[in-house]
């Protein structure tokens, strides 16, 4: 039996009443390495060792290994820009302030896929958010919300690029598919010259952005386990993420703010830099934050004191 068509006015509609800020909705044809740059950007050795970036290489690139008979993926953004930025010696990447988006995502996931089917009741979709092998970014753009900006990331033209990625993977396909956004990143270099250690570069032949995980802050700060950090990275004060290339883009100047940082809880983080274990745990349940245990919190915030 074939799945039945979706109305993406309809299916928009209801992603904007369960409270996602965008969506758009790409064809599920495979990703193309000359879209994406995925095999240099291993090749490279940029993943550092993130091994698991390794696996699933097909179904990052195709929605049908993930769904069987995949005809779209229906992309929603729901953008974090805070009210303010937290201060202090030991920041926080913005995107962890509140609750952690993996699971208010994929709660808002489901809800959109029950509002879908009580018009729909066939209607057969994946809910995918981040942890599942598929390239968020990229179908964010195939599927017309923004472009991949020089920092890596996904910009849209009103959330900039503060915003996380979740998608539908469906067998239903639709009456219009959006269409890709060309770059508007004309020949701006803000995000490249704020990155405190040159993390930023591109493919050597199509020029499609790279990020070199081996001297990205954020990525020593959230997916290094070793017990020192390498000296030559610098943190800017960060200990969990860096918001560097964000903080210095245009779009994100501009951003609409989504997430009101109340006194309570930007003293509750700034506060965290003299927590104890069992306090950083507490404060940091079912935040993005819980990604980092205790130990890794003080290796980071000794080493961004150090090199601040």
């Amino acid at each position: 039996m074939d799945s039945p068509t979706l109305s993406s006015a309809a299916v928009k509609a209801a992603a904007a009443t369960v409270g996602f800020d965008a969506c758009g909705i790409a064809a599920a044809t495979p990703l193309t390495e000359a879209e994406w740059g995925y095999a240099e950007w291993l090749h490279n050795g940029y993943h550092a060792d993130m091994v698991y970036m390794e696996q699933h290489r097909d179904m990052r690139a195709n929605p049908a290994l993930l769904l069987p008979g995949a005809q779209s993926v229906i992309v929603l953004l729901l953008g974090y820009k805070p009210s303010r930025r937290m201060e202090g010696t030991a920041r926080i990447a913005q995107y962890a302030y509140g609750e952690d988006y993996h699971e208010r995502i994929k709660r808002m996931l489901y809800q959109l896929i029950a509002a879908i089917r009580q018009q729909l009741p066939d209607f057969e979709a994946k809910p995918c958010v981040d942890t599942v092998p598929i390239s968020d970014k990229q179908w964010a753009r195939r599927a017309g919300l923004g472009w991949i900006g020089r920092n890596t990331l996904l910009i849209n033209p009103t959330l900039g690029s503060y915003c996380n990625i979740g998608e539908l993977v469906t067998t239903s396909p639709t009456d219009h598919y959006d269409t890709p956004l060309e770059s508007r990143c004309s020949d701006c270099q803000a995000c490249i010259d704020a990155c405190p250690n040159q993390a930023l570069t591109q493919t050597a032949h199509t020029g499609i952005p790279l990020l070199d995980a081996t001297r990205c802050a954020s990525y020593h700060t959230v997916e290094n386990r070793s017990p020192q950090l390498p000296p030559t990275v610098h943190l800017s004060g960060y200990a969990f993420g860096c918001d560097c290339c964000q903080i210095a883009c245009p779009y994100n100047q501009e951003a609409a703010v989504r997430y009101t940082l109340t006194d309570e809880r930007k003293t509750q983080l700034e506060d965290l830099a003299q927590a104890d274990s069992a306090t950083f745990r507490h404060i940091t349940k079912h935040t993005a934050l819980n990604r980092i245990r205790h130990q890794q919190w003080l290796r980071n915030q000794s080493a961004a004191n150090a090199r601040e």
